[in-house]
């Protein structure tokens, strides 16, 4: 059904209008039109009632009849007595086809009459319906118009809203941040005065407990010393009586003129410095155990005027060296080791020299005179904030010392890669650098920390004095904490030690701490490695100019750090891999390489394990990390089998790899050969040694 609606008059009119016109259409029809021509849906009955109304509706059930056209009847012609019947036939079919043509004449007036009217009733409701569409158009514009305007002033109300109320939270984090400032400032200053006042409570009673304290040490230093050296003394005497009395057994049973193997010349075996061992060989000389064991076994031996260094180093070494080495070398070597094995309890004096040497240096805490603390890697990087250092940055505790006593007891410079921070110097570098100049602070104590945190050693510095370090800037870092005061020509450096050359200019540099409200001065020089590039790495140091010059101070650095870029990025990748793998990370450990001391191994079985050693630390610190769980045979085939020649010249050795044709590890073998150069190896003859 149709939906009934309160009708509008122009809608009756067209309905009436349509079926006075057109007597024959239906109520189905009629309800058509409307819903084209006034989009209303009404039902038939609707229509018919409208119709009924009017007196215009038909019989139900029936079409109402055309009205019957009214044909006038031609005059019937006077027969005459003389026409013919075909004539009246004729006469009969003319006049049919005459009014035949006069009714399709009519009929097709009367569709040309419907089609226009069709036609016109089209065009009304297409131009109603245009207008009405404009008529909506207009209102829709006019309703979209009105709604923007509203929205606009809402939005800028809401601007104002917010930028109000992002004034007022601005102003009163201003204002907070005031009276934070303000309260801090207060706190501080009163907390420095109560630390000021405290000292000046304490001091008196630190120098008398710290007085008291030193002669109490010195007293209980002094005895132990005492009983020490008597415990020596006596062991001596007996080791020396045991040994005697071996020795004459010994003799008695050599056959006359046969000497000890353990004296022969040791010049014989100078082929290790010829072959790719010397990678291990660098290794040791970091571990610094062959030359303890050297120590120990002429002391059960009582041989000080032989020189065993060389002869341990062989023996270390014997399983790469066979294949290289003549049998009656290799003889001399048997004999040496069977006189070492016969020596009493020489594997137990080895096993813990070995323990002692393989421990290593995570990190080093300096404690200042003022109570801060200070960090340093173990090979000596850079300062950090907390002992939580990469693992990659530890050194043997053999090595560490090394630096502690070029650094804190022969007086050289502290030689950093880099100063910490980015935007500007960590608080801990400025710590550092005061302590430095031990004025208002210095460096009172340090403690070496293992790999687990575990405390190793504690080493006093004695008395306060200044120290020196030099250390390198990045054009990078500290950009607005940092002013140039001066800087000179470049000028061309060359490196004897590397073959290489420089250019450096004199530079003195400020550096400033904001929060701090401290700044240093300090003089230096700007590096280049061609001249049309721009500055590389600032080396700054605190020693002054008239002391050492820039070359020095660049020859210096550069020895130990010569590699600036590459040496950059080894070393922030480790950091990056260290600060997402921190508690998965491995690190290196020879745990599994001592044996336990309820299982006694021969000096063959211990030497064997300290070869094993020394290749796991090449492989850990010194190549790339795809080699760290390498086998000794791989390792032996790619490094340890080459050939090098060394290359002597005043306190500089200059070592080359001769590569075999075709050779697969030039990349692995340069990154060793780099990450060598900046260990600054020394040899116990004081022979620097670089890799090239």
């Amino acid at each position: 059904m149709g939906v009934i609606y309160k009708l509008k008059p122009e809608v009756k009119d067209f309905i009436l209008t349509q079926k006075g016109n057109n007597p024959a259409l239906s109520c189905r029809k009629l309800t058509a039109l409307v819903l084209d021509n006034f989009k209303i849906a009404l039902s038939k009955s609707s229509i018919n009632m409208i119709i009924k109304e009017a007196g215009l509706s038909a019989p139900i059930g029936r079409t109402p009849r055309k009205k019957k056209h009214h044909i006038a009847m031609p005059k019937l012609p006077v027969l005459l007595e003389d026409t013919s019947s075909q004539e009246a036939e004729a006469t009969r079919k003319a006049e049919a086809e005459k009014q035949a043509q006069a009714d399709a004449a009519r009929r097709a007036k009367e569709e040309a009459e419907k089609e226009a009217l069709r036609k016109k009733e089209e065009e009304e409701r297409l131009a109603k319906e245009a207008e009405k569409k404009a008529r909506l158009e207009e209102e829709r514009k006019r309703q979209e118009e009105i709604s923007k305007t509203e929205e606009e002033k809402a939005r800028k109300v809401e601007e104002e809203r917010l930028a109000k109320e992002e004034a007022e939270k601005e102003a009163l984090r201003k204002k907070e941040e005031e009276e934070r400032l303000a309260k801090e400032a207060e706190k501080k200053a009163r907390l420095e005065e109560e630390r000021k006042r405290q000292e000046e409570i304490s001091k008196t009673e630190e120098e008398k407990a710290r007085k008291v304290e030193e002669e109490r040490l010195a007293k209980e230093e002094a005895e132990k010393l005492k009983q020490a050296q008597f415990e020596e003394e006596k062991r001596k005497s007996e080791e020396g009586a045991i040994r005697k009395a071996e020795e004459e057994k010994e003799a008695s049973l050599r056959p006359e003129g046969v000497k000890s193997a353990v004296s022969f010349n040791v010049d014989r075996f100078s082929q290790v410095d010829n072959t790719g061992i010397i990678l291990l060989k660098v290794a040791d000389s970091m571990i610094g155990a062959s030359q303890r064991i050297a120590a120990a076994v002429k002391s059960r031996l009582g041989r000080t005027e032989d020189d065993l260094n060389a002869v341990i180093e062989n023996l270390i070494y014997l399983p790469l060296l066979k294949e290289k080495t003549d049998q009656p070398v290799l003889d001399k070597l048997s004999a040496c080791l069977k006189e070492i094995e016969n020596i009493k309890v020489m594997n137990l004096d080895i096993l813990r020299i070995i323990t002692l040497c393989l421990q290593e240096v995570r990190c080093v805490r300096m404690i200042l005179s003022d109570g801060e603390n200070v960090y340093l890697d173990g090979q000596m990087y850079s300062v950090w904030s907390s002992p939580h250092i990469p693992y990659d940055f530890v050194s043997p505790i053999h090595n560490f010392k090394k630096y502690i006593n070029k650094y804190f007891n022969e007086g050289q410079p502290f030689v950093l890669f880099n100063a910490p921070g980015y935007d500007m110097p960590s608080p801990e570098f400025f710590n550092f650098l005061n302590a430095c100049e031990a004025q208002s602070s210095s460096i009172s104590n340090t403690v070496l920390y293992g790999n687990k945190f575990n405390e190793l050693e504690v080493i006093p510095m004695g008395a306060p004095k200044k120290r020196f370090f030099i250390f390198g800037i990045w054009p990078w870092q500290f950009t607005e904490c940092r002013k140039v005061k001066n800087i000179g020509q470049f000028r061309r450096l060359h490196l004897e030690a590397q073959d290489s050359d420089f250019y450096i200019a004199d530079i003195e540099m400020a550096l400033s701490h904001p929060r701090l409200g401290k700044q240093v001065s300090l003089a230096g020089c700007a590096v280049k490695t061609s001249l049309e590039e721009k500055t590389r790495l600032v080396i700054l140091s605190n020693i002054a100019p008239g002391d050492k010059s820039s070359e020095e101070l660049a020859v210096t650095y550069l020895n130990h750090w010569p590699n600036l870029d590459e040496a950059f990025q080894d070393y922030s990748h480790k950091i990056e891999l260290f600060t997402y793998a921190a508690n998965s990370q491995r690190f290196f450990s020879a745990e599994k390489l001592n044996p336990q001391l309820d299982h006694v191994l021969s000096v063959e079985e211990l030497l064997r394990n300290y070869l094993l050693a020394l290749d796991a630390y090449v492989r850990w610190y010194l190549l790339p990390s795809g080699y760290t769980d390498k086998e000794l045979i791989l390792m032996k085939e790619r490094f340890y089998n080459l050939d090098i020649q060394l290359t002597r010249n005043n306190e500089n050795c200059l070592a080359g790899f001769v590569l075999p044709p075709e050779y697969a590890f030039g990349k692995d073998l340069g990154y060793l050969c780099r990450r060598l150069n900046e260990k600054e190896v020394v040899f116990p003859d004081g022979m620097k040694l670089y890799f090239k």
